[in-house]
């Protein structure tokens, strides 16, 4: 019975440890034996080796009854992290929101002017009739679902310096070129966590903006589905859930805890 029991927790050890480790990643304040294994439903008396082979590594520190992740953990995700790219780390998220909704997703930045979003990734689907942008496309920050992301996350003082430095040029008829119509719109945005334009830029096409932060709190970067007006305005809502996903996602993985919606 007990080379049974030796034989079946083999393969659990990993599976167990990474659940900790993430269970952990989540909680600020640290958590105690009992917790963790209420939340992962694990017997405290098998926990505790695992808790232990852990703390002994500094993957894991104590605190009186709290456990909290420890330094070894921090210095793995630096590493990670460091030896990746925002465009690396969000590609499987971008091909995940891809196969969700069927249309382009796309990976903006803001340029250093803080003018213009350029697209620095794009992955398309197999369709004849969808939104095709090459990767590098720059956009102005007020016609773009990306832009308008980037533009409403700005101080006053940032967005004042923006405003007195662009001409804003009515490209379609639902161009926003009026700045007290903008605000307006960034207000909504900032509200709900996300943007949705429709027709601003090509009359024919519509764009789904999220943001994507970092473990600072910082906007990093823009998530986006891009989709013909006529399949926009059919699943509105399916687009929306499905950007908002993909961004918190990218946003999780980048070590941001808040909400979804910034």
């Amino acid at each position: 019975m007990e080379e049974k029991t030796k034989r079946t927790e083999g393969p659990m050890v990993l599976p167990r440890a990474f659940a900790l480790l993430r269970l952990l990643a989540n909680s600020s304040d640290g958590m105690t034996l009992s917790n963790i294994a209420a939340d992962l439903e694990v017997p405290k008396s098998s926990l505790s080796s695992t808790l232990n082979a852990l703390a002994d590594q500094n993957f894991l520190t104590r605190r009186g009854t709290l456990y909290t992740l420890g330094s070894e953990a921090y210095a793995l995700a630096s590493v990670i992290l460091a030896g990746r790219s925002i465009r690396q780390i969000s590609r499987p998220y971008l091909e995940q929101g891809m196969k969700m909704t069927g249309e382009t997703v796309l990976l903006a930045q803001l340029d250093q002017d803080k003018q213009y979003i350029s697209y620095v990734d794009t992955v398309e689907p197999d369709k004849s009739v969808r939104l095709s942008v090459p990767i590098a496309t720059r956009r102005a920050l007020y016609c773009s679902a990306a832009g308008q992301v980037f533009l409403a996350h700005m101080s006053d003082q940032e967005r004042d310096k923006y405003f007195d430095a662009t001409q804003m040029e009515e490209l379609t008829d639902t161009t926003l070129v009026k700045r007290e119509d903008l605000e307006r719109a960034l207000d909504i945005i900032r509200s709900q966590g996300f943007a949705m334009t429709v027709g601003t830029y090509y009359a024919d096409a519509a764009g789904f903006a999220c943001p994507v932060y970092n473990a600072d709190d910082e906007l990093v970067a823009s998530v986006v589905v891009g989709v013909p007006v006529t399949r926009a305005q059919k699943e509105t809502q399916r687009f929306i859930d499905a950007v908002v996903q993909v961004g918190a996602n990218i946003s999780k993985t980048l070590g941001y805890k808040g909400s979804a919606s910034g």
